[in-house]
């Protein structure tokens, strides 16, 4: 069907007048409102000065989540692998082009304007395709797509981005909404619906706010046939800035897109958002998963959430961080400034649990914090429906700290089994020529305890050390660095499949952390046959048993005794053992 001045520029159905829009500068338009595709548009197509001032204005107003942040780069990290071509229709500044360049990706750039040009293309050339923000203001948004799913191979990504009209903040506004300087109007479910019928599968939407606006993200692979419905639709709520660096919150990331992931695989798809007014309307139950820095942003998603008369669960997430608190604030001064008798003096209170700053602050300390976050945390869980604790022993310290008894399920953290355990150790080993090490991957920052892993293997440079982690305390990194062995290497991250190779070459992974939520590199780990070696506050016990090492954060000699026995002991037969024990397939 032919595309006219009334018709959808979506779907060519009849659309109905909402409103008119005056601009000084390019003339008069109206607003028309689909009535079966949802989508909203500008009519007549506007001139071509429109489009040269507010397509540029809004790109650089709202490229992504925020400045340090790219949804196509994350995208290209977790799900692409190193040479594979990437197609993005849209504009993409150099800097941009840059970071493709360093993540080895084959990157071809087609501007809205010269998309037509994917005509002449060979069918089947791209292992991925991006959308961004060009259907915002596509004369014919669908040609757009079938053109672009035509190039990209069968089972490659697609994603696509445009501003959601439908949010809870862009509802606000009402008439003010379409005069934004965009050309076509699009919510979360219309997004959703042309990634069916043109690539034939349900998408994971990501939802997130910015600067009083927001955006969808609508990614999935391109199918052959079309998808089963699916036979659950929840929506799962995370704190706002979880995407927020591509460098930071790996692990959290990486938890919640597993659990979209695993649960595609049940045919149950889930969308992700960010928002602090999450939209839940159209789906099945609310997911929420915790933040234990503030919990205030998980009451407020709750709160929105139940207005719509939802079940909420919440993965809890759980972690008492009186001790961590007092460490971040404290521990530095005993490595920075103390002659070695002081040092041996402090580290020894630090092991019995003992240390003390001044008279006011001790580390056996409960509840050290500067607001009641317990009573915030005991809030968010009393409202929920049903808890998920990752282990007995969360929902064991959940009723002793907050004093509360809720219904809980145990739901194990997850880790890609499509990667770790899938690859060997050459790639790693070629490209940093080591082997037979300890590993320690993991944000560097006071909670995760590197630096004690480091200073406990001072002495011993025959143990090479490998850290993995980007920085998120420069003080804290350099304090790593000055006391780490000479056999150290510093890596600042990987990806996935590069991390894997470097757990398949090493024999002992150490995250003696202060406080964890049962860390994920851990159990990525002994999925690639390393040994993990894990601190003693947690619930790691019930995950790896006999097959782990246990050590007391603050001991130096735990710490190095635990390691040092993990390394001797480990061995070919380990090795196997442990990689069959957690890199076997899920039973769902």
């Amino acid at each position: 069907m032919g595309i006219t001045m009334t018709a959808c520029r979506n779907c060519g159905a009849p659309t109905a007048h909402v409103t008119s829009l005056n601009t000084a500068d390019h003339g008069q338009y109206n607003i028309q409102k689909c009535g079966s595709c949802s989508w909203s548009g500008l009519y007549p197509y506007p001139v071509s000065g429109f489009l040269r001032e507010f397509m540029p204005a809004n790109e650089e107003s709202f490229p992504s989540y925020d400045e340090d942040f790219e949804w196509k780069l994350f995208l290209t990290r977790r799900y692409l692998m190193d040479h594979d071509k990437v197609l993005l229709i849209g504009e993409c500044p150099e800097k941009l082009k840059g970071r493709f360049l360093e993540e080895k990706i084959d990157l071809t750039v087609v501007s809205l304007k010269d998309y037509q040009q994917l005509k002449s293309s060979p069918d089947n050339q791209f292992d991925a395709a991006f959308i961004w923000y060009a259907l915002d203001y596509a004369e014919n948004p669908r040609d757009l797509c079938e053109l672009t799913r035509r190039v990209v191979k069968s089972d490659g990504y697609v994603g696509l981005c445009t501003r959601d009209c439908g949010s809870y903040a862009n509802k606000k506004k009402r008439v003010n909404l379409f005069s934004s300087g965009h050309v076509n109007f699009i919510d979360r479910q219309g997004l959703a619906s042309l990634f069916r019928e043109v690539f034939l599968a349900e998408p994971s939407s990501f939802l997130f706010d910015k600067y009083g606006d927001s955006a969808v993200v609508a990614f999935g692979k391109n199918a052959d046939t079309p998808s089963e419905k699916p036979i659950l639709k929840p929506l799962i709520c995370v704190h706002y800035y979880l995407f927020s660096k591509l460098d930071d919150a790996t692990g959290p990331r990486g938890r919640v897109s597993n659990t979209v992931d695993h649960l595609r695989a049940l045919n149950v798809q889930a969308d992700i958002s960010l928002s602090l007014n999450p939209e839940a309307e159209g789906y099945d139950i609310v997911h929420l998963f915790h933040n234990s820095w503030e919990p205030q942003d998980g009451l407020s998603q709750l709160a929105s959430a139940k207005q719509y008369g939802k079940k909420v669960v919440i993965s809890t997430i759980y972690m008492d961080m009186s001790e961590t608190r007092f460490i971040d604030r404290h521990l530095g001064r005993i490595f920075k400034t103390m002659s070695p008798s002081k040092m041996d003096q402090h580290l020894a209170a630090l092991a019995r649990g003992e240390l003390q700053a001044g008279s006011g602050f001790r580390q056996n300390m409960v509840n050290y914090h500067t607001w009641s976050l317990g009573d915030d945390q005991r809030a968010l869980f009393e409202m929920a429906d049903r808890l998920l604790c990752f282990s007995f022993t969360e929902a064991r310290q959940i009723s002793l700290n907050l004093g509360i008894s809720m219904p809980y399920s145990i739901v194990c953290n997850s880790a890609s089994q499509d990667v770790f355990g899938h690859y060997g150790p050459e790639a790693f080993e070629e490209e940093y020529g080591v082997k037979d090490f300890v590993i320690a991957a993991g944000h560097l920052e006071w909670r995760k305890n590197q630096l004690m892993t480091l200073y406990a293997l001072r002495e011993h440079p025959e143990i090479p050390m490998v850290v993995i982690g980007a920085e998120g305390d420069s003080e804290y990194a350099e304090l790593c660095k000055n006391w780490a062995n000479k056999s150290t290497i510093f890596i600042s991250q990987l990806k996935h499949r590069h991390l894997a190779s470097a757990f398949a070459a090493g024999r002992v992974h150490a995250q003696v952390s202060w406080i964890e939520g049962i860390a994920l590199s851990s159990i990525e780990a002994a999925m690639s046959g390393c040994t993990p070696v894990v601190a003693d506050r947690a619930g790691e016990i019930e995950y790896y048993a006999e097959h782990g090492g246990y050590a007391n954060p603050g001991s130096v000699e735990s710490i190095r005794k635990s390691i040092i026995t993990a390394w001797k002991n480990h061995t070919p037969e380990v090795r196997s053992e442990t990689k069959k024990i957690y890199a076997r397939p899920l039973h769902l």
